[in-house]
Order: structure tokens, then C-alpha cells, then sequence
């Protein structure tokens, strides 16, 4: 279970809100240089982009851990225990319920509304469906670099620096719901857009309950993992069957 008995750094609120409204932009904002790279035609560009898009998100990521360390008393990661079977079925377990419910809120999306897909993988697929750096750059991002980044923001600090010492459920509904807005990138003013809020926030709120109950950040990481992993891997398939 995570430590949350002691004291948030910084104190004030409103700085804890500050520190975090300024991470978030930023991650918002960082991977559009992705998009910019689709757009080069020459490929130098293109890589050039990338990478600097790499080496900016990378500091976003650095700059949330250092908020995070400053406010936690406990190692933020810990040495993996393979031989810890119940505490690997239990994230195995968690990641299963999330997909099935992501599921779930999906078909009724479709049955409700005909909507099949949401704004942010309609992007995802734009920017991987032809074999280029951008698509390499698009993968290495999503796979690696946005689950460990996005855990430390709204898991890790969002968890210790908000409703520390209220009720329970409170800040990891609130992770679900900050959690969301990014990856849809506007507030839902419909019901297709209400329901693909909700597929994300069922996301950010299952990887929330699992790093509040085990305290390991890896976990929920691992979970972030796996989710994109599994959802690029169809579209680098279509992106070789094309090239090819």
C-alpha cells in the first residue's frame, strides 16, 4: 500500500496544482513535433525532429521525477520480485478487468452512437501508417516513453499531491479524469466523445488503484505498457504489409 501519511512537498496547494498544470501542458504540447516530422519530406528532417522531440519529452519526464522524489519518503521504483507470483497475477488481473471494460464502454459507444474509434487512436493511426521515422518515432514514443512519463505525472504526482488524506477513491478518480483529458484533448460535448472519455479514464483510474494499492509506480508503468504495446502492434503490422 502507498505511504501517504506524511507531508506533500510543496506544502501549498496551489503550488502542487501549479507543478502540475505545467508538466501536463507540457507533455500536450511535446509530442506535436511528431507531427512535424510528418510532414519533412526529407528524412534528415524528419529525424531531426524526432529526436528532439525525444530529448524534450525525456526532460518533461526528469522534471516530473524530480517534483515526485520531492515529495515521496519511499524509493519511487523498487527492485522487481519475479518470484512475488500473487503480486504479478494481481497486476495481470488488473490489466485484464481494465481491458474488458475499455471493451465494454467501446461497444456501447458503437451501439449508441456509430462511433468506432476515437480522436486520439484516429491520430495514432494517421501518423503510423506508412513505414518512416515518424511512424518509428511514433512507436518508440508510445511504447516507451509516454507509459513511463505519464505514470510519473498522473499517477505519481497526482496520487501525492492531491486528496492524500480524504476518501480513498478520491484521487484516483481524479487521476481517471485528468488522465483523460490529454488523450482526447478537449472537454466531451457529445456522447461518443463522453464515451471515449471514459474508455481513457477507466485506463488512467485502473493504473491509479493498482500504484496506490501495490506503491510500486513499475506496476503501473508495466500496465501502461502492455496496453500501448498491444495497441501498435496491429498498426506496425498494416504499416510493413503495406511497404511491402
Amino acid at each position: 500500500m502507498l505511504d501517504l501519511t506524511h507531508k506533500p512537498q510543496p506544502k501549498n496547494l496551489l503550488q502542487r496544482v501549479i507543478n502540475f498544470v505545467i508538466v501536463t501542458l507540457l507533455i500536450m504540447m511535446a509530442p506535436v513535433l511528431l507531427g512535424l516530422a510528418a510532414l519533412q519530406k526529407a528524412m534528415t528532417l524528419q529525424v531531426i525532429f524526432v529526436l528532439i522531440m525525444f530529448a524534450i519529452y525525456s526532460a518533461i519526464g526528469y522534471y516530473a521525477y524530480r517534483l515526485l522524489k520531492a515529495t515521496t519518503v519511499k524509493p519511487i521504483f523498487h527492485k522487481p520480485n519475479s518470484r512475488h507470483w500473487q503480486h504479478i497475477w494481481f497486476i495481470i488481473g488488473a490489466f485484464l478487468v481494465m481491458i474488458c471494460l475499455e471493451i465494454i464502454v467501446n461497444l456501447l459507444r458503437i451501439k449508441l452512437t456509430g462511433v468506432a474509434t476515437t480522436e486520439n487512436q484516429t491520430a495514432i493511426q494517421a501518423l503510423t501508417s506508412n513505414l518512416n521515422v515518424t511512424m518509428v518515432g511514433m512507436l518508440v514514443y508510445g511504447v516507451f516513453l509516454a507509459p513511463v512519463v505519464e505514470e510519473i505525472i498522473f499517477r505519481g504526482l497526482v496520487i501525492n499531491y492531491f486528496f492524500r488524506q480524504s476518501w480513498w477513491w478520491a484521487n484516483i478518480i481524479l487521476s481517471g479524469l485528468l488522465f483523460a483529458f490529454p488523450h482526447m484533448g478537449k472537454i466531451p460535448t457529445n456522447l461518443a466523445d463522453l464515451l471515449s472519455y471514459l474508455v481513457y479514464m477507466i485506463m488512467g483510474m485502473t493504473m491509479a488503484f493498482v500504484y496506490k494499492k501495490t506503491g510500486n509506480l513499475q506496476d503501473s508503468i508495466m500496465i501502461h505498457f502492455i496496453n500501448n504495446a498491444i495497441t501498435m502492434l496491429p498498426l506496425l503490422i498494416m504499416a510493413i504489409s503495406k511497404a511491402m
